[in-house]
């Protein structure tokens, strides 16, 4: 990739940013490949986001715009969010997050879902969830409405337990029994704080024991608890759902249906928005909102922190990446505040620990002194690692993501090639990167966001521990590992955090892998008959259930 490809590069001070930065305020639209309209108006006002309360409307269809699709639908195979977004409209969980207009974008407060209420043991060694009564499965065959029941809930945690990536999530559980039919205990061998956070995580879906017993294919079909039922999945095209009328919340869900469509170019999206043929989608470039909102004086917007920031990705075992000196330059060498500037109009550092996760993330001014800007000191490193002419590597990314991480991966490249390090950057196909590439650790470097983790241990001990299910860097160091996992067993919430907080030092200072880049703000643009939209971080559409439709006119 050819230095200068990215047009309007800005390198700002610092301290004229810092503010900014944190805001991710939308002052000015840059002009920049690959956008409908030329440039904005630099006084342009995003408009307001979706209004709230009112008396809900039951009925209408929404349509959702997204740029890939699953490979499956199983929920023990995939880690994938392509893949969880699907399946949140359909499971439940045994816990979640609450969602709605009190709540910030952030807060993630967990509430029962199949689970009515729960205790703890004071030693922190046993749960025990009362599951709801009269909770029925979807009327889908060969479940066809059936209770759910605790062995329900231990089929699906035992297949978790041996099957699942999902295994790491329940930690040190040592026993899993169903003294009756609406109660589960849980064992811990060890005090595991993540726990209730990992109950309501989204991928921690509750399965009939039909699906664990293989009586049909989770792979194709998904049978659930949640409020709406799946019609039919099109691989690459469309998946269609509709409202399920015994979901146990009363009145809820208000929409009949719901279709995810597969709109992999991203132009496509944006008229199919426009056209009204969707009425969801969500960017991560300012001047694409300010596109949309412009094109429209109904059109509302949401702006709120990205939940998948953007990272780069290096075989820890391969050389030159073997050596933490040349993954300190590489990370030296990123211009992150001129991209965030640049290519989205602000943004916000990241560390190992996602922003979102806001009682354990470093702070920005840290962030930033941790991940500093060097490109001189780069190429000392370099040259103290042996490479004082830099080196060539092959990245490889997917365009599936969307072309935000495209335009922010060239944009590592050529800050790359500024201090000697020449990459060519190879596209995947996504299904590809997404199963053989990345999981498997069959790059030199790779690109791409990173799955929104409920919980500090994910963020932490999934990726960098040895033994980790998101270990997709080949990170092997004992010191590493107990330097990850010591957090997970420290109830006090306060001495977690801090922990947690040291861990990440460690992590930034010693292992510089993977190096977390930026994560630009996102905004969800909507159109005027949506009401109750309230995203949080997580996958799945929680906020789906208490979304209505106005009518138009």
């Amino acid at each position: 990739m050819p230095a200068g490809s990215i047009v309007n590069r800005v390198t700002p001070s610092p301290r004229t940013t810092l503010a900014r930065r944190i805001r991710a305020g939308l002052a000015a639209a840059l002009v920049l490949p690959l956008v409908a309209t030329a440039c904005a108006d630099p006084e342009f006002e995003m408009p307001p986001p979706p209004e709230q309360g009112g008396q809900p409307r039951p009925g209408g269809s929404l349509s959702i715009g997204m740029p890939s699709d699953t490979t499956t639908i199983d929920p023990f195979e995939e880690t994938s969010y392509n893949t969880h977004e699907r399946l949140g409209l359909v499971y439940g969980r045994l816990l979640r997050y609450e969602t709605g207009p009190d709540l910030e974008y952030g807060d993630l407060e967990i509430e029962g879902d199949i689970a009515q209420d729960w205790e703890i043991s004071d030693d922190g060694l046993r749960y025990t969830f009362h599951l709801r009564e009269d909770l029925t499965w979807q009327d889908v065959p060969p479940v066809n409405g059936r209770d759910l029941t605790a062995d329900d809930v231990v089929a699906t945690l035992e297949k978790a337990r041996q099957d699942g990536f999902q295994a790491a999530l329940l930690g040190p559980l040592e026993n899993i029994e169903a003294p009756d039919d609406d109660t589960v205990v849980l064992e811990l061998s060890a005090p595991f704080a993540p726990l209730l956070n990992n109950m309501a995580n989204h991928t921690m879906w509750i399965v009939p024991r039909e699906g664990i017993e293989g009586e049909y294919d989770l792979g194709t079909t998904a049978i659930g608890t949640g409020p709406f039922i799946m019609e039919h999945w099109r691989r690459n095209i469309e998946t269609s759902y509709r409202r399920n009328p015994d979901y146990w919340e009363d009145g809820k869900p208000y929409l009949d249906n719901i279709v995810i469509q597969v709109i992999p170019d991203q132009a496509s999206r944006i008229a199919a928005f426009r056209a009204g043929e969707t009425q969801l989608m969500t960017t991560y470039t300012p001047e694409e909102a300010m596109s949309l909102a412009s094109s429209s004086s109904e059109v509302r917007a949401s702006e709120y922190p990205g939940r998948q920031g953007i990272y780069l990705n290096l075989n820890h075992t391969e050389e030159p990446f073997d050596d933490v000196r040349v993954r300190r330059a590489m990370s030296m060498a990123i211009d992150r505040e001129g991209m965030g500037e640049s290519l989205f109009n602000g943004g916000r550092y990241t560390g190992p620990v996602h922003v979102t996760l806001r009682e354990f993330a470093l702070d920005q001014e840290e962030l930033a002194e941790r991940q500093p800007h060097d490109p001189e000191r780069a190429r000392e490193l370099l040259a103290e690692a042996g490479h004082p002419d830099g080196f060539s590597a092959t990245l490889k990314t997917t365009p599936g993501y969307g072309q935000t991480y495209v335009r922010a991966t060239e944009w590592i490249v050529e800050d790359l090639a500024r201090v000697g390090i020449e990459v060519d950057m190879e596209m995947v196909e996504y299904a590809t990167y997404f199963t053989n590439t990345w999981p498997t650790v069959d790059y030199e470097i790779s690109a791409g966001p990173q799955t929104p983790f409920l919980d500090p241990d994910e963020w932490l001990r999934a990726q960098h521990h040895s033994e980790g299910y998101r270990n997709w860097y080949n990170i092997d160091d004992p010191e590493v590992d107990e330097v990850v996992a010591a957090q997970a067993g420290i109830l006090d919430p306060d001495e977690r955090a801090a922990a947690v907080r040291d861990a990440q030092r460690y992590l930034l200072d010693e292992v510089v892998n993977p190096i977390q880049v930026w994560t630009p703000s996102a905004y969800t643009m909507a159109h005027p008959s949506v009401r109750n939209l309230n995203p949080q971080p997580v996958y799945g559409f929680p906020h789906m259930r208490e979304l209505w439709l106005a009518e138009e006119g």
